[in-house]
């Protein structure tokens, strides 16, 4: 059995040694799918023995997915981000379930978030299970624009795994509002595409129940101090998405490229 790992990447030089490394003992080839990077991406991962594809055409996470599978040679495939990492346990693990693995098996993994050197436990981040592996015939990604989603036939049996994948989303503040924004940029273009509306009156109301819902209902108090910083930058987060959708609904600027229609539109 035979298994493509496919790593997404942008500006990921830091991350690729370590990304890469990490599963080095399980993959028979790795695929990374680079989107116009400016560092040395590229040539990290080819020095590290992986295959690169550049490809500069965006049209959400999700497509995204679907493409790289598309490039893989195995029969199956793990989709992995650059900031995550497999542990030693991990990968045994993981060897051990492909041994009896169906045509209509989906792996999940539970993926512990590491917060400017925090692990966090609760805030409903953990264990955050995510469908990696799969047969590559078996399913595909959906359009999503962000928050890609697996999707799941009917029949499937999902396999739920106990070694966690460490994901190094935010090592410093800089990263995680940078990764924010582009989210909520995402999240306002793809809920606009879907037709989806919001009142700004209900947009603090939903602030508020995110910051009740993480820090209280999912036990992120128990995190200490950088659980209620993460329960407060999740308010400001759901917040902000949803402003950016009450933008993007009323065809105000949310983007370079609004302003310049918006511009055009008041000069013709």
């Amino acid at each position: 059995m035979s298994l493509s790992v496919i790593i997404l990447c942008k500006n990921e030089a830091a991350n690729l040694p370590g990304c890469i490394g990490s599963v080095r003992d399980l993959a028979d080839e790795i695929i990374v799918i680079d989107g116009e990077s400016t560092d040395d991406s590229p040539q990290i991962a080819r020095s590290l023995g992986a295959k690169v594809f550049l490809l500069d055409s965006w049209e959400g996470w999700g497509k995204r997915r679907q493409q790289a599978q598309d490039l893989c040679s195995c029969d199956y495939v793990m989709h992995l981000d650059a900031d995550e990492r497999l542990t030693q346990k991990g990968i045994a693990e993981i060897k051990e379930q492909l041994t009896s693995f169906s045509d209509n098996t989906i792996l999940a993994l539970p993926r512990l978030t590491n917060l400017f050197g925090d692990n966090i436990h609760h805030c409903g981040w953990y264990p955050d299970y995510v469908m990696r592996i799969y047969k590559r015939s078996y399913t595909h990604y959906d359009d999503a624009m962000v928050h890609e989603k697996l999707v799941v036939p009917q029949g499937t049996s999902v396999r739920y795994l106990k070694e966690p994948l460490i994901h190094f989303s935010y090592p410093y503040f800089q990263r995680y509002i940078e990764k924010q924004s582009a989210y909520i940029t995402a999240f306002g273009q793809n809920n606009k595409r879907r037709r989806k509306k919001v009142s700004l009156w209900l947009i603090p109301l939903r602030g508020l129940f995110s910051f009740i819902r993480t820090y209280i209902l999912k036990g992120g108090f128990l995190d200490g101090r950088a659980g209620l910083w993460l329960s407060i930058s999740t308010a400001t987060y759901t917040v902000n998405k949803y402003l950016a959708l009450y933008l993007k609904v009323t065809g105000k600027p949310i983007q370079a490229e609004d302003r310049a229609t918006n511009e055009q539109k008041i000069r013709d």
